[in-house]
């Protein structure tokens, strides 16, 4: 084979890679967004499954009687509610005058910010 062959042949080898990889590479990018969809149309079944279960427990009456002692703490005629208190959590700070909560800081929040990010830029040295 001559060189002018090899040359005509060379570049009708690159015209046609220069045609095909667009075409090949918006194939694989349809592919990779199809395998995403597919991903979230099973995870979206899930969630479907899920509150479908959660539905169907829903129309029980148990269901709805348990939720309501538990969230809303409805207790049937003639049962006592007790709410049991963590005796070891911290109560808040109360104003012995006027019965109201005080809180930690009495700065507005952007000078909480402020006076937070001075005392970060000079940190006290360890012990």
């Amino acid at each position: 084979m001559t060189t002018r062959r090899w040359v005509v042949l060379g570049s009708l080898g690159l015209l046609l890679a220069v045609m095909l990889l667009p075409t090949g590479k918006s194939w694989y990018d349809q592919r990779q967004r199809l395998a995403e969809l597919n991903q979230q149309v099973s995870a979206q079944e899930a969630n479907v499954d899920t509150l479908k279960r959660e539905r169907d427990l829903w129309a029980t009456d148990e269901y709805v009687e348990a939720q309501a002692r538990k969230r809303l703490k409805f207790v049937m005629p003639g049962e006592r509610a007790y709410t049991v208190i963590d005796p070891d959590a911290e109560s808040p700070a109360v104003d012995p005058q006027t019965g109201a909560v005080t809180a930690p800081s009495t700065q507005p929040w952007y000078e909480q910010i402020s006076s937070s990010a001075s005392s970060a830029d000079n940190p006290t040295p360890a012990r």
